[in-house]
C-alpha cells in the first residue's frame, strides 16, 4: 500500500468559483494596462496622429463601448473559462465558438509577449542600475517565469498583485499630468485640443494604437467560471473597465499630448518619451518614478493576459481542439495549471527567438500588438453577429438589434481601416495571423469530426 505522501489527489472538474467584483474587475483593468497606455501607446499614437490623439481616443472610447455593451447582452450566459467565445458558442454554436476561442488563444498570447519584452527590457535596466551584470533575456525570462508561477498558484493572489501594480503606476502617471499642468499654466492641455493640421491617415493610424489600448477588459469574462455571480460580477467588471480607462486616456491623451509637443522630434523617438518629459519638467527622479511605474504596469498587464490564456487553453483542450491532457485542473490550487504552462513556454521561446535576432522591444511591440488587434476585431465581431442571430434572456429585441448592429458596423469599419493600413507596412504580420487562424480551423474542425471529443468545455 502506498504511503500518504504517494496517493495522487484526484483532479477537480471545475476551476474554483469564489472571485467576486473587485477581482474580476482588476483582471479587466490589469489587462488592458492602463500605464501602459500612457508610457507606449500614447507616445506612438502622438507620432502619427500629433494633436488628434484624444480625437482617436475619443473614436476607439465609442467602438469599445458598442462592444462591451454587445457582451453585456450576454449577461445570463453561464460563465465559463472561454471568456466571450463562449458568448458566440451562444449564438453560432460549437464550431464558431471553438474558432473564437482560437482566435482569443492568439490575441492573449500576443498582447502577453508585448508587455514582456518592454517588461525584460525595463527589469534589465533595472538590474544594470544596481550594477549587477546582466545577460540577453535575463529580464524576459524572469518575468515571464514570475507571471507564470504567480498565475499558475492561485488567481486570487494574482488579481491582488495586479491591483496593486495598477494602482501605484496610476498614480505616478497621474502625478506626471499635474506636472505638465503646472509647468504649462492654464493653456496647457488647450493646444492639444486644436486638431487642425491633421489629416484623415494620420487618424486612422493612431486610432489602431488607440484601439489597442483597450484591448483587455473582456478578459474579465475568462474568470466567469470562477466567480460566484458571473451574470451580475462580470458585465459589471467589463463596464468599470472601460469607463475608467475611457475617462483615464482621453485626459491622458490630452496633457500628455500637450507635454510631448515640449520634446524635439528625436526625443519623441525614443524609448522612454514620458520618462523623459517627467525629467524635463524639474522634478528630481521623476523619471526614475515614471520607469518605474511602466516596469509595475506592464508584469501587471503580461500576467492579466497570461492568466485569461491558460483559461481559453484549458477550454480549448477542454473541447477536444488542444490535447485533452491541458484540461486538468490543479488539485490544490484549482487552477488550470498545466493549460498555463503548455501555452505560455513555446510563447516565451518565440518572443526569445525574435529578441535573439535583433528585434527591439519597439518593433516586437507593433506587430505584436497588431496581431493582437486583429484577433480581437474578429471576435467581437462574431459576438455581435451571435447577439443579432438569436433573442437573448433578459434584453430587448430592439435594445439587442440596435447595439450590436452598431458595434458590428464599427468594428467591421475598424477592421477593415487597418488592414488596409498595415498593407505594405506589416505584410509578416497579417500572413502570419492568417496562417494561425487557418491552423486553428482545421484543429477544430479535427475535433468536431472525433466523435470522442466532448462538445463543449465543461468548466
Amino acid at each position: 500500500m502506498p504511503s500518504p505522501s504517494h496517493v495522487t489527489l484526484p483532479a477537480p472538474a471545475r476551476l474554483s468559483g469564489h472571485l467576486g467584483l473587485v477581482a474580476v474587475t482588476t483582471q479587466a483593468v490589469a489587462t488592458i494596462g492602463l500605464t501602459l497606455t500612457a508610457v507606449i501607446n500614447i507616445p506612438q499614437a502622438v507620432a502619427t496622429a500629433g494633436r488628434a490623439t484624444w480625437i482617436c481616443y475619443a473614436i476607439a472610447l465609442v467602438l469599445i463601448v458598442l462592444v462591451s455593451e454587445t457582451l453585456v447582452l450576454f449577461r445570463c450566459s453561464p460563465g465559463s473559462a472561454s471568456g466571450i467565445a463562449g458568448y458566440v458558442e451562444v449564438g453560432l454554436g460549437p464550431r464558431s465558438g471553438a474558432v473564437a476561442a482560437w482566435a482569443l488563444l492568439l490575441g492573449y498570447g500576443a498582447s502577453m509577449l508585448a508587455c514582456l519584452v518592454f517588461f525584460g527590457s525595463y527589469l534589465n535596466h533595472l538590474i544594470g542600475m544596481v550594477g549587477w551584470p546582466t545577460v540577453p533575456l535575463l529580464g524576459y525570462a524572469l518575468g515571464g517565469l514570475a507571471c507564470l508561477e504567480l498565475a499558475r498558484r492561485d488567481v486570487e493572489f494574482s488579481t491582488r498583485t495586479m491591483l496593486a501594480t495598477e494602482a501605484i503606476s496610476v498614480l505616478i502617471v497621474l502625478g506626471l499630468c499635474v506636472l505638465v499642468l503646472g509647468h504649462g499654466g492654464s493653456r496647457a492641455d488647450l493646444a492639444a485640443l486644436d486638431p487642425v493640421g491633421d489629416s484623415a491617415s494620420q487618424i486612422r493610424s493612431g486610432l489602431m494604437v488607440a484601439v489597442l489600448s483597450f484591448i483587455g477588459f473582456e478578459s474579465a469574462a475568462t474568470l466567469g467560471g470562477e466567480t460566484r455571480d458571473p451574470s451580475r460580477v462580470v458585465p459589471r467588471a467589463m463596464r468599470i473597465g472601460v469607463a475608467l480607462a475611457g475617462c483615464l486616456f482621453l485626459v491622458w491623451a490630452v496633457v500628455l499630448t500637450e507635454g510631448l509637443s515640449w520634446l524635439t522630434a528625436a526625443e519623441r523617438a525614443s524609448l522612454d518619451p514620458v520618462a523623459l518629459l517627467a525629467d524635463r519638467l524639474g522634478q528630481a527622479g521623476a523619471g526614475t518614478w515614471i520607469k518605474a511605474g511602466a516596469f509595475l504596469c506592464l508584469f501587471g498587464s503580461t500576467l492579466g493576459s497570461l492568466t485569461a490564456l491558460g483559461r481559453i487553453g484549458f477550454h480549448l483542450a477542454r473541447c477536444g481542439v488542444l490535447p485533452p491532457g491541458l484540461g486538468v485542473v490543479h488539485p490544490r490550487f484549482g487552477t488550470p495549471a498545466r493549460a498555463l504552462l503548455c501555452c505560455t513556454v513555446p510563447l516565451l521561446l518565440i518572443g526569445g527567438t525574435f529578441e535573439l535576432l535583433g528585434r527591439t522591444p519597439d518593433q516586437l511591440f507593433s506587430a505584436l500588438g497588431g496581431f493582437a488587434v486583429l484577433a480581437f476585431l474578429l471576435v467581437y465581431g462574431l459576438v455581435a453577429i451571435a447577439a443579432l442571430r438569436i433573442p437573448l434572456p433578459g434584453s430587448g429585441r430592439g435594445r439587442r438589434r440596435g447595439v450590436a448592429s452598431a458595434s458590428l458596423a464599427a468594428v467591421s469599419a475598424v477592421a477593415i481601416a487597418y488592414t488596409a493600413s498595415e498593407l505594405g507596412h506589416q505584410d509578416l504580420m497579417l500572413v502570419s495571423f492568417l496562417g494561425f487562424m487557418v491552423a486553428g480551423l482545421l484543429l477544430v474542425a479535427r475535433a468536431r469530426g472525433n466523435p470522442e471529443s466532448p462538445s463543449t468545455a465543461a468548466s
